[in-house]
């Protein structure tokens, strides 16, 4: 596939409301890449639950990167 098709991507009735984050945190192990999206207690924000966490390879993040930077 080149990069200029996109797939027929299908989402789980469970994650298309999505999640609200307010703060990440990024781990890199190895080639590996984890973000943790985090919600912080805005009455405490040393207080905060992890809304979602994804875990990807070197290539995947970098392909992120680049596809953000695209943003205006």
């Amino acid at each position: 596939m080149s990069e200029s098709e996109e797939p027929d991507l299908v989402a789980p009735a469970e994650l298309l409301g999505g999640v609200w984050a307010n703060d990440v945190y990024v781990y890199r192990d190895g080639d590996e890449v984890t973000i943790d999206f985090v919600r912080l207690n805005p009455r405490n924000p040393t207080e905060g639950i992890v809304v979602a966490r994804v875990a990807g390879s070197h290539w995947c993040i970098l392909k992120l990167k680049q596809r953000l930077g695209e943003i205006e």
